[in-house]
């Protein structure tokens, strides 16, 4: 399961190992961005009501938000979209079918052509695990008779401590750095691979590791180092996923020439 990337209601994706595509399951409200504008709230009644009369193009974007993330409208379940538009359809119009705030919903207005953008919100955060420091703290304890061991590991310690991985809707950033501070950032439309990998230092501990692969000439290979193994698992899903959504979007497609 996915969930949204403004941290509202997760959004239902098919796993059927028969169908490659992920469908979209119907939900309660839709926005329609077609031909440069976007449309609605619409229910999903409407919304097949629409599809029905020929109002939709087969080429069209939905979302279960106005400011997205957007997907085909042909990967929506049980909605049958017509290869033309009806010639004498009318234009959509915005209408007002989902609840007012106070029912649970929130009525948002309709931007005007050419302004809408879509926002970028954080999915997660963290950092390594200090367990990557064991072997030097293990090794500083047996000297710190010494002092200077002491520091070692406590700076050691403020490195992994000052170290935050954040993936948004949009991009993988790494900041890093105790006393200057420098931050990293990779478009999630750039990652062409993503390998989950776990030595057995790190099996033994349950912590692992996430490479992904990109097309970005200045970082051809970027590493979530050290978080829980079973969040890497998790991870690694939901950039994979964010990655094919923004290409939709964006209607990028990587080639290699090799």
């Amino acid at each position: 399961m996915y969930y949204s990337a403004l941290g509202r209601a997760p959004l239902s994706l098919s796993t059927d190992s028969q169908n490659v595509a992920s469908t979209r399951v119907m939900a309660k409200a839709w926005f329609i961005q077609q031909t440069g504008k976007v449309y609605g709230p619409y229910s999903s009644a409407r919304l097949k009501e629409l599809a029905a009369a020929g109002q939709i193009s087969s080429d069209a974007h939905v979302s279960n938000f106005l400011d997205g993330p957007w997907h085909p409208i042909s990967r929506v379940k049980g909605l049958k979209i017509p290869t033309t538009l009806a010639s004498a359809a009318p234009l959509l119009v915005q209408t007002r079918e989902i609840p007012s705030q106070s029912a649970g919903m929130v009525t948002t207005k309709q931007p005007r052509s050419g302004q809408f953008r879509s926002t970028e919100s954080t999915v997660w955060s963290g950092r390594p695990s200090q367990i990557t420091n064991i072997k030097t703290f293990i090794l500083c304890g047996l000297f710190c008779w010494l002092v200077i061991p002491v520091f070692v590991a406590a700076w050691r310690w403020l490195v992994i401590q000052c170290m935050r991985y954040e993936l948004t809707t949009q991009r993988f950033k790494v900041s890093h750095g105790v006393l200057s501070r420098c931050i990293d950032g990779l478009e999630l439309y750039r990652v062409k691979d993503t390998s989950f990998s776990q030595s057995f230092f790190q099996r033994v501990f349950g912590i692992a590791s996430i490479i992904m692969t990109t097309s970005d000439s200045s970082s051809s290979s970027v590493m979530i180092d050290s978080i829980a193994a079973t969040q890497a698992k998790q991870l690694r899903e939901q950039i994979r996923t964010l990655t094919e959504e923004l290409r939709d979007r964006k209607r990028v497609r990587e080639i290699d020439y090799t």
